[in-house]
């Protein structure tokens, strides 16, 4: 007897879920969850975003800008992100990722 194997949600491999969300809504989720902590991603030209590991989730919430909810808000002061970050939630870690950058 052939079996087949049935790809389900649960068997497939999916890319992750880009969760973005406005400062108001993540601000919520950091006070009634917590943040485990927050990470400042180098995009190209010369450009920052930022994310939030949320105690109990599986994805990154990335802060999103005003008019999209569902883009990725980019910074172009990395100090500037930062300190939007930290107002959000004051995680105990927060990571720079400098991986994608350009080099020079």
């Amino acid at each position: 007897m052939n079996e087949t194997a049935v790809r389900d949600s649960t068997t497939r491999d999916d890319p992750p879920m880009l969760v973005c969300a406005r400062y108001d809504v993540l601000r919520a989720v950091a006070e009634a969850s917590g943040v485990e902590q927050i990470t400042l991603w180098a995009i190209p030209n010369k450009k920052y975003q930022v994310s939030f590991r949320i105690k109990n989730h599986a994805q990154e919430w990335y802060l999103a800008t005003l008019r999209n909810k569902s883009t990725p808000r980019a910074f172009v002061n990395l100090g500037a992100a930062a300190h939007i970050a930290y107002g959000i939630a004051h995680a105990p870690i927060m990571i720079v990722n400098m991986s994608k950058a350009l080099q020079k």
